[in-house]
């Protein structure tokens, strides 16, 4: 039999960290570090990142994601309340 390469098969081996591309990159939330792969327990670990340079910027592009649904949250409290959410 060959070797298998349904969408099962691919997503178990790539969660493994073991398909084609190599392993993702991961930024372990106790140190700050990157990682290639899972070294990291799992709840102490951001990611999957496609590069290194996505996986060091993880903490800034969470902070601007949080801001902006923070922003959103505002808008629409302000909305629910009838005022009109682009005054101060």
């Amino acid at each position: 039999m060959g070797e298998q390469s349904g969408p099962i098969i691919r997503w178990f081996r790539r969660w493994r960290g073991a398909d084609d591309a190599g392993p993702d990159w991961w930024v372990d939330l106790a140190t700050g570090q990157v990682e290639k792969g899972r070294q990291s327990p799992a709840a102490q670990r951001m990611g999957p990142y496609a590069t290194r340079e996505a996986a060091e910027h993880a903490f800034e592009r969470a902070r601007e994601r949080n801001e902006a649904w923070e922003a959103e949250d505002r808008r629409r409290r302000a909305e629910d309340r009838g005022e009109d959410p682009d005054e101060p």
